[in-house]
């Protein structure tokens, strides 16, 4: 009874953990394969195929979901008496489909650890199927669903992480547990389904990752919905990772930031070092009847504080919000980013509404006109509240973010450039730019990006020395090793600026200050950056 466990990923960096965590708590041998979304087709086939499997199992998401529906088709007509198991979000809900187009013999919803282990039992010893909760499938040509149920001991699953290959460590993703559920029913997410919020003991989840990083581990992303559902739970692992002051590890977390206590954002200030810590928060709107609407009960205003108040801190910070939610217009979306953008994270996401198969936005379609891709991922085109053209204006601004904020190569630039204004409208009128002059964004080089912005500058007299010196240090700021300038320096006399500088800087060698130093104009004085050996510094200097 050959079986294959297959997952087709978003990318090669992305492990599928959920087929690792079937293979790790079923009681036969079965086999692995992972793909990704670019992968040819022919060539998984050839590979699920080549070992002549009797069972394939697919995860399926929403990002993989079309391509495996297309496998399956092809497999069937290869070989019509392999049974094909799906399991993952994209058909635990409103999955009748599969069975009706031949796409499936079984679905397992939600958790499959012991379904599947079960489901394999059952096939083998030819028993009957009405024992393996959270099992669909056909009897006597009716659909059957049984009973669903929950893990209540997540410590009993064992450990998955065993089949992940060290060699693969460092530059995978490693996506790791503290809990499972979610504690909100916001409506337009999967995670308002799942009933409950149960968690892995604490001392289990700390040796898994001292064991990853020890194995070459470098990022870690946590997939509980709420990391800081338990305060006291977060804040003993976040003790635990700081206190082993691992070189040059990342955890991400997805947390929700207006419940965060005074003392909670205190530790992190205090014990918190550089680049160690990640948090993802969900903002989506800060127009109260918006959150209302999709059930997401914030307070706004806490949040933005909690917010500034974390920037004080060294923990990065990742905000998300949505467009196309129920009761946003333009207007109200503008409002929602301009008020976040000034918050000036780390990064801002703007990821637009998706009808997500099972949700309560998914029933509530036609309460608000909303219409959807009929293929994942589902997302918006329009409703009664927003048009397709004012989406895509969102859309264009998201493009320009992405690649003036979110790359983080200048931000003292653009920080500048759009503190206290309407930051929607300049990227928007930045995107318009690129557009009128066939500007290309998305194959482009580095320093184009500046020679762009400073076009864009000059034709709406924002141009000035503040941002030409701003642009100047963000430029070389970025680069590791001495570049080629974008501007003409030639109007500096670089031997007499050293010779100055070095009279109070008798520290550093003058000859190193010849070879190794980068001298511009700035502000009020001169920027010297310094690339030496992979020792990149700089220092402000005024002749007066």
């Amino acid at each position: 009874m050959k079986t294959i466990l297959v997952g087709i990923n978003s990318k090669y960096i992305h492990p599928n953990l959920a087929i690792r965590y079937l293979k790790a708590n079923t009681d036969f041998l079965v086999d692995i394969l992972e793909f990704n979304i670019k992968d040819k087709e022919e060539t998984m086939i050839k590979q699920i195929l080549d070992d002549n499997p009797k069972i394939i199992g697919f995860s399926v998401y929403i990002w993989n979901v079309e391509i495996v529906k297309s496998l399956i088709k092809k497999i069937r007509n290869l070989n019509k008496d392999i049974k094909i198991i799906l399991g993952g979000p994209e058909v635990s809900y409103v999955n009748e489909n599969y069975f009706e187009e031949n796409l499936c013999d079984y679905i397992i919803i939600n958790e499959g650890e012991e379904s599947f282990n079960k489901l394999l039992h059952a096939l083998k010893n030819k028993e009957d199927l009405s024992s393996v909760p959270n099992l669909m499938y056909k009897k006597n040509g009716m659909l059957i669903k049984n009973q669903t149920s929950l893990i209540k001991d997540l410590n009993k699953l064992k450990d998955p992480y065993d089949t992940i290959q060290e060699k693969d460590m460092d530059h995978k993703i490693q996506y790791v547990e503290l809990s499972r559920g979610c504690p909100y029913k916001c409506s337009y997410c999967l995670a308002s389904l799942e009933k409950g919020l149960r968690f892995f003991s604490l001392d289990r989840v700390k040796e898994t990752i001292h064991s990853l990083v020890k194995k070459g581990a470098k990022t870690f992303k946590f997939l509980d919905r709420s990391f800081n559902a338990k305060p006291k739970i977060a804040q003993a692992f976040l003790e635990f990772i700081i206190e082993q002051n691992y070189d040059d590890v990342v955890f991400q977390f997805e947390i929700n930031g207006d419940v965060l206590k005074k003392e909670f954002i205190e530790f992190l200030f205090h014990k918190a070092p550089k680049n160690l810590i990640r948090f993802e928060l969900g903002i989506q709107s800060t127009n109260d009847i918006v959150n209302q609407e999709v059930n997401r009960y914030q307070n706004t205003k806490r949040l933005i504080d909690n917010i500034k108040l974390l920037q004080k801190s060294n923990v990065t910070l990742h905000l998300d919000l949505i467009a196309g939610l129920p009761y946003e217009d333009l207007d109200s979306f503008k409002n929602t980013f301009n008020t976040i953008y000034q918050l000036f994270s780390d990064e801002l996401q703007l990821g637009f509404l998706k009808v997500l198969k099972g949700t309560d936005i998914y029933y509530k379609t036609d309460k608000h006109q909303i219409n959807y891709q009929d293929q994942a991922p589902y997302e918006i085109i329009d409703n009664q509240y927003i048009t397709k053209n004012e989406l895509n204006t969102i859309h264009k601004v998201e493009t320009m973010l992405n690649i003036y904020w979110n790359k983080n190569f200048m931000n003292q630039s653009i920080q500048y450039l759009t503190k206290d204004i309407d930051a929607f409208s300049f990227f928007h009128n930045l995107y318009r730019y690129y557009d009128q002059l066939s500007l290309s964004t998305l194959r482009y080089a580095y320093d184009h990006l500046f020679t762009n912005l400073i076009g864009f500058l000059k034709e709406n007299n924002m141009w000035d020395h503040t941002i030409k010196s701003y642009l100047k240090f963000d430029y070389l700021n970025h680069h590791p090793i001495k570049p080629k300038l974008y501007w003409d320096n030639s109007h500096i006399n670089k031997n007499d600026i050293i010779r100055a500088f070095h009279k109070s800087h008798q520290d550093i060698h003058i000859d190193d200050l010849y070879k190794y130093a980068v001298v511009t104009d700035y502000l009020d004085g001169y920027l010297i950056m310094m690339y030496q050996h992979k020792n990149k510094r700089y220092y402000i200097f005024n002749k007066d």
